[in-house]
């Protein structure tokens, strides 16, 4: 990876802030199971368990699938909006806007997605759980085990904060960069992306 690559992805992504808030809304998770675990281990019988289902039925993979799948839907308009406002100042607002709007429904992805591998993180290494959470998510990662969806949901969850950073602003250097890279395979470049995406969405079960 050249100089001038890492140095667009260290200021236009901040990896910094990226460890920061994963480590943070990851820790949220884990130190919620524990302390539902102990609320839970403290009551009759009859409402064992309350406390760690609620935390379990708070963040759902389908929710937050929903979430991306939504975000991404977003991104195919932000897009093209962000390009064409280089070239029409009129577009410039609303450009703004749906970036704004695309950067807040992908952190909110990625913040949920955060603290429910937190949870999976406490339910899965330490053993606090039945496994009914971890295997709902599994069966969004093509019913991968447990361990692997410790591995895909932060990566993934990752690329919904780059991408959040990437359309915070119109004239983001992320979007100039790539609008600069992509030249003219701008638009064929978009196609296939919207196309995939697309595919994607109305092939989820």
């Amino acid at each position: 990876m050249n100089t001038t690559l890492k140095n667009l992805i260290n200021t236009a992504f901040d990896l910094i802030a990226l460890r920061i808030a994963i480590a943070a809304y990851a820790g949220l998770g884990l130190f919620a199971v524990l302390i539902a675990e102990g609320l839970d281990n403290q009551e009759p019988a009859p409402y064992a368990a309350y406390y760690v289902g609620a935390i379990n039925e708070a963040i759902s993979p389908k929710f937050w699938d929903l979430l991306s799948d939504t975000s991404l839907l977003l991104l195919c308009l932000s897009l093209p909006a962000a390009y064409l406002s280089r070239r029409h100042q009129a577009l410039l607002t609303p450009a703004k806007y749906l970036c704004h709007l695309n950067n807040r429904l992908f952190l909110l992805a990625f913040i949920l997605g955060a603290t429910a591998w937190g949870i999976l993180l406490a339910q899965i290494i330490l053993r606090l759980a039945d496994g009914a959470y971890p295997a709902a998510w599994g069966s969004l990662f093509f019913d991968a085990p447990g361990f692997l969806v410790l591995v895909f949901l932060p990566l993934l969850n990752s690329l919904w904060w780059c991408a959040a950073q990437t359309v915070s602003q119109p004239d983001s250097a992320a979007l100039q960069w790539l609008f600069g890279q992509l030249g003219k395979y701008t638009w064929p470049a978009y196609g296939v992306f919207t196309g995939l995406v697309v595919f994607l969405v109305v092939n989820q079960q």
